[in-house]
């Protein structure tokens, strides 16, 4: 527990009370707190120039709040023992502790309390509400001596303001809290923000200067040349499947009149739903004054070609590409400001940056969640959300979309179940979402969008499947299988047999290496040469490739729509065909639920309606009735590590907590450099110079080495260390040593039975 020390009597006047020095600067030119041109005015011009995050109907009684926290934040540095350590006469001082106590004593309510908690958490991260008291004791000095210290203006604090901030339309009191935490999140990032920004002009101004010349283009002319580009590109392309995707984005666009609210485009894989939800994104937000679209995408292997797109469109200095994974060309000084605060027009993230984001209690994550509100936000591939998390994922949507005036859009080729039904309570009612282009054109599209025949082949061993295949006389195929170790099985006794044109896909190569094998094969496609690729899962999602045959292992319905994808893909043939097979040989490890829940739903659901199409939309909303009841009672609801329980009671709150607990993917890994190609060997090289001189990587360093690097489970890593060296000691990277554990072919290998197996 913090707490406050007691402060001895020491009288300042507003002018000589500092916020901030300059390193090596007389006193006189350092920054003051409460003067006119001090720290807490500053402040308060950044949170007001920003866009109120909450409700238009309480946003007038928000604007207080938002104002006291930006004069008052500080209020501690006007102790005597901050103004020592400010002049370097003490070691260190704390400042958050005096705002977040006072607050309470003044506003004892509830409001008193949300904001209490955004002031503690200023300096160093939300945490529980039970770290710090409002002593009695602690009344007097602040009260001689830091209340002395602010003009006169402030002395006099408003009355505490007493209305519902949020969740006025929750369901239930679970969801009602819910909402009231996510404000204390939008007060606390709004006031981060302000306050670093503030800080930023004062410290290093030419950053600020920097920031303050980024211009972006308005909503209306980002949707003007998005629909010009979709327009020429529809005059030049003809065919059935072009006049499709033409109809859908013309009803995309006109939905975007549609009020503020949550949307769903269900279309089948290679309906174009990535530039036709675009559409709809930027003109809603045009029409609604929406501030942001945020497009995110579960798969980092597919976000830097949607970005690359969009940026072709509407320019690249409109975009914000915001991953872990993001590529050296795209990371601009502009790119690296606006992902500190997400203050863009339009942003492309990951579906793991986006939610761990909004439930992190770090500054640095925290200080963009107010610009997520007022937004419109696209998932991507929805039917992704893993299970485990799906409760605290949904409550975080449906709060964002009722309190704090963003629009959502879900978008896939196989909609999920998210309605409330007999044993799933956590989603929406069917009122609440309606189809972005109706249910008319949506109920058409599958029929008239069908390029593939889809036959089951029941249970085979690897010898049987080979069999099956070389029976059909085709000269190019893609085998879809769930393990690592499947894949590279499966390629080095196909490659045995066909000998040449044959291809692996999976995790185990780096995101390099599989850039360079998609486009071999795209052009091996392109000439109609004979090309078989082996893949796990990574090539499921966002790869343009097409296929005549396809095979896929035993899966969810969804991933089976998501192969069935990379076949026939734009309608070359009049037909393409998926077999769908049960592999004997290869077991699901019980680490992976999802995907064991979903083989199992999958064949619950066949069993039911054994002549029905497995890709219709009746068959996939049965398919993800099933997959949720099974879900249930292995996952905790869906909601494995209790976040919606730990969010229920307020005077409970553990925010550092509850970002511990969520993380959408848990297991640990680590990032092996691996010798493929000439840019890994040079950044061996670069990384070995600058550990020699004790420099850290570079910025551009590490974003080769995200490119260039396989990543591993922590057990893994125990037995290949030995086959490793340290090529940055103070940094801990490691490059695999041994090169005949990484194969030109199949990357990453088995060896000394250390790896395990990956699913993607």
């Amino acid at each position: 527990m913090v707490v406050y020390k007691a402060i001895t009597t020491m009288r300042y006047s507003p002018g000589s009370v500092y916020a901030h020095t300059l390193k090596g600067s007389s006193m006189n030119s350092w920054e003051p707190l409460y003067s006119a041109n001090g720290h807490a005015l500053r402040t308060l011009d950044y949170i007001q120039s920003f866009d109120n995050p909450f409700h238009r109907s309480v946003r007038k009684q928000a604007e207080i709040l938002l104002k006291v926290l930006a004069l008052y934040h500080d209020m501690g540095k006007a102790s005597k023992e901050f103004q020592q350590y400010i002049r370097g006469e003490i070691s260190s001082a704390d400042h958050k502790t005096a705002a977040a106590k006072w607050i309470r004593v003044q506003w004892p309510k509830i409001v008193g309390k949300l904001m209490s908690l955004a002031f503690y958490g200023h300096h160093s991260g939300l945490v529980a509400g039970s770290s710090f008291t409002e002593s009695e004791s602690f009344l007097t000095p602040i009260a001689s001596e830091v209340l002395s210290a602010l003009p006169d203006d402030m002395k006099d604090l408003p009355a505490e303001p007493l209305f519902i901030l949020c969740g006025r339309n929750a369901k239930n009191r679970e969801e009602a809290t819910f909402a009231l935490m996510l404000s204390v999140r939008m007060l606390h990032s709004c006031l981060i923000d302000a306050d670093w920004l503030a800080t930023e002009s004062y410290v290093s101004p030419e950053n600020a200067l920097i920031r303050n010349q980024v211009f972006y283009k308005e909503m209306s002319e980002m949707s003007a040349l998005l629909e010009s580009y979709l327009g020429q590109k529809e005059e030049q392309t003809r065919g059935l499947i072009n006049e499709i995707r033409k109809n859908i984005h013309q009803a995309c666009y006109k939905a975007a009149e549609k009020k503020s609210g949550v949307y769903r485009l269900n279309v089948p894989t290679g309906g174009g739903k990535t530039l036709s939800s675009l559409s709809f994104a930027l003109k809603h937000a045009e029409l609604h004054d929406k501030k942001r679209v945020i497009y995110v995408i579960p798969f980092t292997s597919i976000i830097e070609q949607t970005a690359e797109q969009f940026r072709n469109v509407i320019g690249a200095d409109n975009v914000l590409e915001h991953h872990s994974n993001i590529s050296e060309n795209n990371d601009t000084e502009t790119n690296r400001y606006a992902a500190e605060n997400w203050d863009a027009p339009l942003i492309i993230t990951t579906t793991i940056q986006f939610f761990e984001s909004l439930f992190s209690n770090k500054n640095k994550k925290c200080r963009k969640i107010h610009n997520v509100a007022n937004s419109v936000i696209i998932l991507d591939e929805v039917q992704a959300l893993p299970s485990a998390y799906l409760k605290p994922c949904l409550y975080l949507l449906k709060t964002l979309q009722r309190d704090f005036g963003c629009t959502i859009l879900l978008c896939t080729a196989t909609q999920p179940c998210v309605y409330n039904h007999a044993g799933f309570d956590i989603g929406w009612e069917e009122e609440e979402i309606d189809s972005l282009i109706g249910a008319t054109l949506e109920s058409h599209l599958l029929p008239s969008m069908k390029r593939v025949s889809v036959s089951t082949l029941g249970k085979l061993n690897q010898s049987d499947l080979l069999d099956h295949y070389l029976d059909q006389g085709e000269t190019s195929a893609m085998f879809i299988v769930n393990l690592t170790r499947q894949a590279q099985e499966l390629f080095e006794k196909l490659a045995s047999i066909q000998q040449d044109g044959v291809f692996h896909l999976s995790a185990r190569m780096s995101p390099t290496h599989r850039l360079s094998v998609l486009t071999t094969v795209k052009d091996r496609l392109a000439k109609g040469l004979s090309t078989v690729l082996v893949a796990t899962r990574v090539v499921e999602a966002g790869v343009d490739i097409s296929f005549p045959v396809v095979y896929r292992d035993k899966c969810g319905l969804d991933s089976l729509a998501q192969s069935a994808g990379r076949c026939n893909r734009h309608g070359e043939l009049p037909m393409g065909r998926v077999y769908y097979y049960e592999a004997e040989d290869a077991d699901i490890p019980p680490s992976f639920v999802d995907l064991r829940d979903g083989i199992y739903a999958t064949a619950d659901v066949m069993g039911i309606m054994p002549d029905g199409d497995p890709l219709s939309p009746e068959t996939v909303d049965a398919y993800f009735r099933i997959f949720y009841n099974k879900r249930k009672h292995s996952s905790n609801n869906w909601d494995k590590k209790d976040i919606i329980c730990s969010t229920s009671d307020a005077d409970t709150w553990d925010f550092a907590g509850i970002a511990q607990a969520f993380h959408l993917i848990e297991t640990e890994q680590i990032s092996i450099l691996v010798p493929f190609g000439n840019e890994a060997e040079q950044l061996k090289e670069d990384l070995l110079k600058s550990d020699k001189v004790g420099i850290m990587p570079t910025r551009k360093m590490y974003r080769k080495l995200s490119a260039n690097s396989v990543s591993v489970y922590a057990n893994e890593w125990e037995a290949l260390r030995k086959h490793c060296e340290l090529v940055h000691k103070k940094a801990g990277i490691w490059m695999l040593s041994r090169e005949n554990l990484y194969d030109g072919s199949r990357g990453l290998l088995r060896s000394e039975n250390v790896l395990i197996d990956y699913v993607f």
